[in-house]
């Protein structure tokens, strides 16, 4: 709807009909009005409108940015806590192995010890023209468990992730050992396998 056809003057009179000039009068300020409603507002300055979307796309960012922030610092605290939580499991562990291998090379220089001090008997006999041991008895003597050395070895097996029954095998082949399988049992526990 347009102005002109708001004010136009072609309509029919009558005998009692209202008043032409406050009628045209009224229509005036009706499309005056419409006019006024109709017509485009001034746009705020471009630096003001501008200035308004720039103030809130950084307030959004600074806000987006702390939230970030914020996550990633609980992310990493977290991450700090399960890695310190991990290491200080392994020193333990690392510290629990340190102390049984220890006790296993004691018993190994033990019974090489031992060894030394039969092969110096051994020698002794034989430089003294000693009637010779029995082959039983020294036979004996020889297949007596070393449980220090295969426990070593069998240590050092599940350590490096060798499977059970290789490293049972190998044991079965090399050592003597009265109860192969609570040695074992024993080592691959303590080994945490």
């Amino acid at each position: 709807m347009d102005r002109d056809s708001i004010q136009r003057r072609d309509f029919p009179t009558g005998r009692k009909g209202y008043d032409p000039a406050a009628v045209d009068e009224h229509l005036r300020r009706v499309a005056d009005e419409f006019e006024r409603s109709a017509a485009p507002r001034a746009p705020q300055s471009l630096s003001t409108g501008t200035s308004e979307q720039v103030r809130a796309i950084l307030e959004a960012a600074e806000r987006g940015a702390a939230e970030l922030r914020a996550k990633a610092g609980e992310e990493a605290g977290d991450h700090v806590a399960r890695v310190r939580g991990a290491a200080d499991g392994l020193i333990d562990r690392l510290d629990e192995l340190e102390g049984e291998l220890k006790s296993l090379l004691d018993a190994l220089r033990a019974s090489g010890e031992r060894l030394s001090s039969g092969l110096a008997e051994l020698q002794a006999r034989v430089a003294s023209e000693a009637p010779a041991p029995e082959p039983a008895a020294l036979e004996a003597e020889l297949a007596a468990p070393d449980d220090a050395g295969a426990r070593l070895i069998a240590l050092n097996m599940a350590l490096t992730g060798t499977p059970r029954e290789e490293t049972a095998r190998y044991l079965a082949d090399h050592f003597a050992i009265a109860d192969l399988e609570g040695l074992l049992d024993d080592v691959y526990s303590r080994a945490g396998q």
